[in-house]
């Protein structure tokens, strides 16, 4: 299909049933052909593949564009908020704590607890607070959206469920 040198190439799901590595040799060759000036449309249900490859993404939702924009673009609009992730902790003392604090999004299973955050400060306030309750934690992380985030929050569906 690229024998002719053509300015514009459309890829539909380039990678479908590509194990991780040729995966990845196709990004690349799709990266080099943008920095060659060509355009390419790119149709996939792997947003990892959207995110690095993707100067412009629509997602398209029961036939219907539902958004469109650079990944910054959706994140900064669609993504939501970031979640703190407690791992390695004591649940009910972290949750209560948090609780009487003022932390309204929390969930809690197997020994870890989520908190989504309202501002980046707020990782500092709720780790200081668990130090000051003598409330130890094996580790933290901190979740920012994807764009599966941005895609479930507009289309409230899952990928596979798209599939059926």
């Amino acid at each position: 299909a690229l024998v002719n040198d053509p300015d514009i190439v459309f890829l539909d799901e380039p990678t479908t049933g590509l194990d991780p590595r040729a995966r990845r040799d196709v990004w690349h060759a799709i990266a080099g052909l943008k920095r060659q000036g060509k355009t390419v449309f790119l149709t996939t249900h792997y947003m990892e593949e959207a995110e690095f490859l993707a100067d412009t993404i629509t997602i398209i939702h029961r036939g219907k564009i539902v958004a469109q924009g650079s990944l910054d673009e959706l994140l900064q609009q669609y993504g939501g908020k970031s979640t703190l992730l407690i791992k390695g902790c004591d649940t009910e003392r972290v949750t209560a704590a948090l609780s009487i604090s003022g932390y309204t999004q929390i969930r809690s299973s197997n020994g870890d607890v989520s908190v989504k955050l309202t501002k980046k400060e707020s990782v500092i306030d709720i780790l200081f607070h668990l130090r000051e309750k003598d409330i130890y934690y094996r580790e933290v992380d901190i979740k920012h959206s994807d764009l599966e985030d941005v895609f479930l929050n507009l289309t409230g569906a899952r990928l596979r469920e798209e599939e059926t």
